[in-house]
């Protein structure tokens, strides 16, 4: 018999209010970390103008670049769903993502409902979300495109938007498996936003190859 799998919603009710405080407790630590270093470093932007203000997009990064991306964007002005992990110890995270402006939050992995998760998100790309995608992630290969963000772009309809964030002078935390990278406090950091890209049926390959160049 396999040993039993918790999720965020699964926690037994006896362990709950502990759980949920240590997480708000450990989430409010995170978000106050990516506020600091977002007063701290200079932010600037490349590539704006290929998006159209009135359209909502799949962003598509790297997941090396998920630390820079929050000190970044610390607070959304535009409704955002996200898909992420079931898995109990990333209710952090699901802290983290509310306190930015995150809307909606979809459960799902790989082997873990990720096919309904990824449903979930298409339903509220349709109605106008918009939405931040690692396409190397949860566990690698580093900088390997797999298909969650073609299929996303292709069910929904809606663009693809290559992000590069590049962070000159940073720590890198060599002991994980993407090379995540910390920005130093006063350097700065730069967000290049891609052409957006257009999934179709008769395009997937040339998109994939797009998408990649651009990141």
């Amino acid at each position: 018999m396999g040993k039993k799998f918790y999720t965020v919603n699964s926690i037994p009710l006896l362990y709950r209010p502990v759980y949920l405080f240590l997480s708000w407790l450990l989430g409010l630590l995170v978000y106050s970390f990516f506020v600091l270093f977002h007063l701290l470093c200079r932010i600037k932007y490349k590539g704006k103008e290929h998006l159209i203000p009135s359209q909502n997009y799949i962003y598509c990064m790297w997941h090396h670049n998920l630390l820079p991306y929050f000190m970044v964007y610390t607070k959304y002005k535009a409704p955002y769903v996200w898909l992420n992990h079931p898995a109990w110890f990333m209710k952090p995270i699901h802290i983290l993502l509310k306190l930015i402006g995150t809307q909606e939050i979809a459960l799902g992995s790989s082997g873990h409902s990720g096919k309904e998760g990824l449903g979930e998100v298409i339903d509220y790309l349709k109605r106008g979300y918009n939405t931040v995608i690692t396409p190397d992630g949860p566990s690698g290969p580093v900088k390997e495109l797999k298909s969650g963000v073609l299929d996303m772009s292709l069910a929904s309809g809606i663009p693809v938007v290559p992000l590069k964030i590049q962070t000159p002078k940073r720590f890198i935390l060599k002991a994980t498996w993407d090379k995540k990278r910390i920005p130093l406090p006063f350097s700065a950091i730069t967000v290049e936003f891609g052409k957006p890209v257009i999934v179709n049926e008769e395009n997937c390959e040339i998109a994939k190859r797009e998408i990649v160049e651009q990141m």
